[in-house]
C-alpha cells in the first residue's frame, strides 16, 4: 500500500525510511522509552561552553573573555567567535534573532574567571564587545552518556498504547497512497506542503529531507519527473552550495551596487562581506530574499571608492553555521572601481557694464599739457577658455599738448586734441591662466576720421589676480604702452596698479597751428614721451556692484609733471 515507484525505491533510501516509518505508525507500533539505547562516549556530541567578549585591548588585537579555568578553558584552546543579530522582519514585523560565525580565537592567558584571546586567521568582521564565544569540549572518555529520547516519540509511546491508531501516521499513509505512481515534482510539492502545514510534526523533518533529495535528483538528471537512480556511493549533502552568480568586474564610484546570488535549498540566508582594498576587516550586509533561492544585497555608494573593493559571500544554514560560496575571507573576489564621470557645470555668462573717467595733468596744472578720457563699456563673459569675453563701448578723448620746447621755452599754448570713438574688443583664453585681448576702434577727430586699436596679453585669470601687458595706438592722438596689475586678493576691495609710457595727447605732428604776425600761437611739434603711475582702489558694495577711485602722477621731465585723478563704477550680473 505504501510502496513507491520502483525507480525511486532503488535510488532513495530516505523514501523507504519515510514509507516504513509511516507504516509502522499506522500499524500502531510505537517506540517507548524502553527502546532507548545508550550511546558510547565516542558518539556523544561535544559540550558547548558559551561566553561573551567583555572588552577589546591593544586596538582590538586582544579580546577579554568571560571564559575561565573554572569553566574548563585552558591555554592554547581554540574557541569560536559568533556575532549575534536581532532584526525586525520588514514584512511581518516579527523580530528574528540568530548568530553568525565570524572566525576562531586562541586562548592565551587563562585565569579562573577570565581569559585573553587573539584571532587565528582573518575574521570576517571586526570583533565587538558582546560577541559570543563558544568553547567546545568532548565528554570525558569512558563515561558514556545516555541518548536523550526524542520528546515526541517518547510522549507518543507513553500516551498511545500499542495498537491504537496514530492520527498523524494515518495522514502520512493516506498521502503516500495518493502519491502512488506520481512523478517526482508532484511528490516534492506534496511533501513540502505538508511541512509548511505542520512544521512541528514528527515526520516534518524526514519529509523535508526527502523533498530536498528528490530536488537534487531532478537537478542531476535535468528532466523533471526523472526516475533515474543516484550514482553508487552518492551521499546526501549537508551544506548549501552555489547555483549561479554573475561576477561584476567594475563599478562606478559613488553609485550603489546590487549583488545577487542563487543558492540551493539548503541555504536559509546569505551574507555579503565587503571591504576597501587594503583594509583588514569586512563590513557585512545581510542579503534579503529576492525569490525562491535568490538572495540580494546593495552596497551603498559611499563604500565604492577607487581603486578596488574586495568581497565574499557566505550562505547560512539552519544550524546557524555559515559557508563561503563566493570567494573566501583570505582570497576574496575583486571589483575595480572606476572614477565617476565629472559633469562640468555650465559656466554662467556674466554681463557687465563699466564707466571710467580719468584726468591727467603733465605740467603742474598749467593747463597746456593735460588729458581727460572717459570710456563706457558693456561686456559678456563666456568662460575661461576659447572666446572668454566680448566687449563693446565708446570713448571721449580730450587733451591739450605739444613739445616741451614749445610749451616751456617758447611759451606757446598747447594744441587741442580730440577724438570721439567707438570700439569692439575680444578676449580669447588659450588657458585658464592666459589670454589675449584685441581691440579695434574708429572715431572722429576735429578734422576727419581716425582709428586705432590695442593688443594686450593677460597672465592669470580675469576673475582672480592677474597681470596685463600691452600697447595702444590712436590715430591723431599718439601711442601708449602699459603694465597693469589687478589684485583680487581682498574679496571686497579690488586694487589696480598701473604704469604707462606715452606721448599722448600730442603724439602726432601733422597739426598746423594758427599764426599771429606770421608766428604760431600753439605748439605744432610732437609731444615727448612721458610716464604715468596710477593706483586705483575699489569697494564692492554688493557682489556685483563696485565703485572705485584713482590717483595718479605723471610727467615728461622732473620739471614738467603733475597730478591726476579719476574714478570708476561697475556692475555685473
Amino acid at each position: 500500500m505504501f510502496e513507491l515507484e520502483n525507480g525511486l525505491n532503488r535510488g532513495s533510501t530516505r523514501a523507504r525510511l519515510v514509507a516504513a516509518l509511516a507504516a509502522l505508525c499506522f500499524l500502531g507500533i510505537g517506540t517507548g522509552a524502553g527502546a532507548q539505547t545508550k550511546t558510547s562516549a565516542s558518539d556523544a556530541a561535544p559540550t558547548e561552553i558559551t561566553g561573551t567578549v567583555l572588552a577589546l585591548e591593544e586596538e582590538g588585537e586582544e579580546l577579554i573573555l568571560d571564559l575561565g579555568s573554572t569553566q574548563g578553558a585552558t591555554e592554547g584552546a581554540t574557541v569560536e567567535i559568533w556575532r549575534p543579530l536581532k532584526l525586525k522582519h520588514p514584512v511581518t514585523g516579527k523580530v528574528i534573532s540568530d548568530r553568525f560565525r565570524i572566525g576562531t580565537l586562541e586562548l592565551g592567558q587563562v585565569r579562573p574567571s577570565m581569559s585573553i584571546a587573539t584571532a587565528t586567521g582573518t575574521l570576517t568582521r571586526t570583533p565587538e564587545k558582546g560577541d559570543l564565544v563558544i568553547l567546545r569540549k568532548a565528554p570525558a572518555p569512558g563515561k558514556p552518556e545516555p541518548t536523550k529520547p526524542d520528546a515526541s516519540t517518547t510522549t507518543e509511546a507513553k500516551e498511545m498504547p500499542a495498537g491504537d491508531a496514530d492520527p498523524e501516521a494515518i495522514v502520512i499513509a493516506t498521502m503516500f497512497d495518493k502519491l502512488k505512481g506520481a512523478d517526482l515534482v508532484t511528490r516534492i510539492k506534496a511533501y513540502e506542503d505538508y511541512v509548511r502545514e505542520k512544521p512541528n510534526g514528527r515526520y516534518a523533518r524526514v519529509l523535508y529531507e526527502e523533498a530536498a533529495s528528490l530536488r537534487r535528483l531532478i537537478e542531476a538528471d535535468g528532466k523533471p519527473g526523472s526516475k533515474a537512480a543516484p550514482a553508487k556511493g552518492q551521499t546526501t549533502r549537508t551544506e548549501p552550495s552555489l547555483v549561479s552568480f554573475s561576477r561584476p568586474t567594475a563599478a562606478v564610484e559613488g553609485t550603489p551596487l546590487e549583488l545577487a546570488v542563487e543558492l540551493d535549498d539548503l541555504a536559509t540566508g546569505a551574507i555579503l562581506h565587503v571591504r576597501t582594498k587594503g583594509k583588514q576587516t569586512y563590513t557585512p550586509f545581510v542579503m534579503t530574499s529576492a525569490g525562491p533561492g535568490y538572495w540580494a544585497a546593495t552596497v551603498p555608494g559611499d563604500r565604492l571608492v577607487p581603486e578596488e573593493i574586495e568581497y565574499f559571500i557566505e550562505a547560512t544554514m539552519a544550524s546557524g553555521a555559515a559557508k563561503a560560496v563566493v570567494g573566501l575571507p583570505s582570497a576574496p573576489e575583486r571589483i575595480q572601481i572606476q572614477d565617476a564621470p565629472k559633469i562640468a557645470k555650465p559656466e554662467k555668462r556674466i554681463a557687465s557694464a563699466v564707466l571710467l573717467t580719468d584726468f591727467a595733468d603733465y605740467n603742474g596744472l598749467k593747463g597746456n599739457d593735460r588729458v581727460w578720457q572717459t570710456e563706457g563699456t558693456f561686456g559678456l563673459r563666456y568662460g575661461d577658455t576659447g572666446v572668454r569675453a566680448l566687449r563693446t563701448g565708446f570713448g571721449v578723448y580730450r587733451g591739450v599738448g605739444g613739445s616741451l620746447n614749445d610749451l616751456d621755452t617758447l611759451g606757446l599754448s598747447g594744441r587741442p586734441v580730440g577724438l570721439t570713438y567707438g570700439y569692439l574688443e575680444t578676449e580669447v583664453g588659450f588657458h585658464r591662466l592666459f589670454g589675449v585681448i584685441g581691440r579695434m576702434a574708429i572715431g572722429l577727430l576735429d578734422d576727419g576720421i581716425s582709428g586705432g586699436g590695442q593688443i594686450l596679453f593677460r597672465i592669470g585669470n580675469d576673475r582672480e589676480t592677474n597681470l596685463v601687458l600691452g600697447g595702444e595706438l590712436l590715430g591723431g592722438v599718439g601711442l601708449r604702452g602699459f603694465t597693469q596689475l589687478e589684485l583680487n586678493t581682498f574679496k571686497r576691495v579690488p586694487i589696480l596698479v598701473r604704469t604707462e609710457v606715452t606721448n599722448q595727447p600730442a603724439g602726432s605732428s601733422s597739426y598746423r597751428s594758427p599764426t599771429e604776425n606770421g608766428e604760431p600761437t600753439q605748439s605744432q611739434e610732437e609731444g615727448e614721451v612721458g610716464a604715468r603711475g596710477i593706483i586705483q582702489v575699489g569697494y564692492r558694495l554688493t557682489p556685483g556692484f563696485v565703485v572705485a577711485a584713482r590717483v595718479s602722477f605723471q610727467g615728461r621731465t622732473i620739471n614738467h609733471a603733475g597730478p591726476g585723478f579719476g574714478g570708476a563704477v561697475g556692475y555685473e550680473w
